[in-house]
């Protein structure tokens, strides 16, 4: 009887395998938009622009972001920063108020991000409410490519309502063997994935994109009609924005010629702390709109970019399953070999299989990574090659994160996280001439 368990199960997995590829074969495919040429667009007209800043205890890395918007290309006259703090004491204050067009919001009951960005567009279009073109949102701890608001605007040309701009490792802008480190490397690999492997896609054939809450600009007609930005309710903003977008038809677009850069952690712990509050608002906003979204799925087009917004969800699936596999088939295996049951044998291949599909689902991941976004990846050969093989491992970190995130009712809160303060600033030549990919 066991026999006859242990060989359907062998059968069982290898039919899911089958099933989970089929199930993510046309996600496989947006891998390949990476390797054309984006679209680009040109702007005939300068819109008039706000940056929104959310600053809160960013005093140590928000410098190099004003220094960033001091080089900006666009017209001065054109755009305003408003910096968005929760103490009047922050230090932040004092290196706001050296910056022309910098206005200081002090939001003292804010919660999280979300509502941060609430208080301040509220307040901007009830005191000014035709004087912007659109909002942008970046967070305190980026840099900013010289050209960046001047392609953000480029990017308006399309009447997209929504726009991302293309995410890049900071601490590969400094001379500083201290400023990367084998996690950071891994985790920048994260954008990517994200952006050109998966937006680029969706954004050439007119799909809902995965909306990041930095770099991202929301039209100012949006705003008004949304009355603010009512976001607040999960860790993920703005993956609450991204299905809301799916609800309301808001069109979208990934623009990778608009280039900022943001710091990763070189510490695995930090990284970590990171990884779980994000993935832990991913499941909460999917939990949030899921019926909503069910709901919408109406035309052939809605189910195709509900596919594409979700797809995450056969990932999970087979993650699922591959842990489910190893927590069973691990004591099982141990117990038969103990009482010198041949069956260990069957139970300890499936132990073995459930690792190495995960590991190699996640290796090819990482090559098609390295080599769609090779140039922007500043790493060694032999760190290239470190990342090759250890990310795999470092994604599969997701899993209990992930597992965690599901089951546990904590890590709910607005953490304050741990930035870098490296020794030395991004090199001057880089600052004047724009760190140009």
């Amino acid at each position: 009887m066991l026999a006859l368990i242990i060989k359907f199960w062998n059968y069982s997995f290898v039919f899911a395998c089958m099933f989970f590829l089929v199930a993510y074969l046309p996600r496989v495919a947006c891998w390949f938009s990476a390797i054309r040429k984006q679209k680009r667009y040109i702007s005939t007209k300068n819109n008039k622009l706000a940056l929104l800043v959310p600053a809160r205890n960013e005093s140590a890395v928000i410098g190099e972001l004003f220094d960033s918007i001091d080089e900006q290309t666009y017209p001065k006259e054109f755009f305003d920063v408003y910096v968005l703090i929760k103490d009047p004491n922050d230090k932040t204050v004092k290196l706001a108020q050296k910056r022309k067009n910098t206005y200081i919001e002090v939001i003292p009951n804010q919660t999280c991000k979300g509502d941060t960005l609430d208080f301040s567009m509220k307040k901007i279009i009830k005191k000014t409410p035709n004087k912007y073109d659109a909002f942008i949102i970046v967070d305190a701890d980026c840099v900013l490519e010289k050209d960046f608001l001047k392609e953000m605007n480029n990017a308006m040309a399309s009447d997209k309502q929504i726009i991302l701009s293309k995410k890049l490792v900071k601490n590969y802008l400094y001379n500083n063997k201290s400023a990367t480190s084998l996690a950071s490397n891994c985790n920048g690999m994260i954008w990517t994935i994200i952006d050109d492997m998966g937006n680029r896609f969706k954004s050439d054939h007119n799909m809902t994109i995965m909306t990041i809450g930095t770099g991202l600009l929301i039209r100012a007609d949006v705003v008004r009609e949304l009355g603010g930005w009512p976001y607040c309710q999960t860790l993920t903003e703005d993956i609450e924005l991204m299905y809301d977008c799916v609800l309301r038809d808001y069109t979208t677009l990934y623009y990778s010629y608009a280039k900022l850069y943001l710091e990763e952690s070189t510490s695995l712990s930090v990284t970590n702390k990171r990884r779980t509050r994000w993935l832990t608002g991913v499941i909460d906003s999917k939990k949030l709109y899921s019926q909503r979204l069910r709901r919408k799925c109406k035309t052939k087009h809605q189910i195709i970019n509900l596919y594409y917004t979700t797809a995450l969800i056969p990932v999970f699936f087979f993650i699922g399953f591959m842990l489910a596999t190893f927590l069973i088939s691990a004591p099982l295996s141990a117990l038969l070999f103990l009482l010198g049951n041949p069956l260990y044998k069957a139970t300890l291949m499936l132990l073995f299989s459930s690792f190495a599909t995960t590991y190699i689902s996640f290796w090819f991941l990482t090559l098609f990574c390295l080599i769609v976004d090779f140039k922007n990846h500043k790493m060694t050969i032999p760190e290239r090659i470190a990342v090759l093989f250890v990310h795999p491992l470092f994604y599969m970190g997701y899993i209990k994160i992930g597992v965690d995130a599901y089951l546990s009712s904590a890590n709910r809160e607005w953490e304050v996280i741990d930035r870098m303060e490296f020794n030395n600033t991004i090199e001057e030549t880089e600052v004047k001439e724009g760190y140009q990919i």
